[in-house]
């Protein structure tokens, strides 16, 4: 397992036995230093390492840890993201929401542009978005009317 610092969008990423080029892939990122309060328990570890099983076979994907995604009151956080597509942080990931978490990342690639309601999102991933952060470019002018 490798934690990597956070790299900028066009460089190329090295992990594992593979190197990844810089076209469109999807990453689901998960804090390796999320803690309980009061424990040094750092379910994130564990969390990543299933992960990580789980979504071996997928291509599409990159799956990783990270240094704290400053959603420390909720841990365990982890994060789904694409290029052109929205963002999604979650709170609240344990490792008992694992095959959630992988089934929710095989609904996200499929999805345009990442967007989706509470209501489509599996188990916990339903009621535990932090953030859905817009892909850039896809943010309405002041003028527009959203609701048209």
């Amino acid at each position: 397992m490798t934690i990597q610092r956070p790299v900028t969008a066009h460089s190329p990423i090295v992990g594992g036995e593979r190197t990844l080029s810089t076209e469109a892939m999807h990453e689901l990122v998960v804090c390796v230093t999320c803690r309980p309060r009061g424990s040094e328990d750092r379910p994130g570890k564990a969390l990543l390492a299933e992960l990580s099983a789980q979504m071996a076979g997928d291509a599409a994907w990159r799956v990783g840890g990270i240094e704290c995604m400053a959603a420390c009151g909720r841990p365990c956080a982890i994060a789904l993201q694409s290029q052109d597509k929205t963002t999604w942080l979650f709170g609240d990931m344990d490792l008992a929401d694992a095959e959630d978490i992988a089934r929710f990342a095989r609904q996200y690639e499929e999805l345009p542009d990442g967007w989706c309601k509470a209501s489509e999102r599996p188990g916990k991933l339903a009621r535990t978005a932090l953030a859905r952060i817009p892909a850039s470019g896809r943010v309405l002018p002041p003028d527009a009317d959203a609701c048209t």
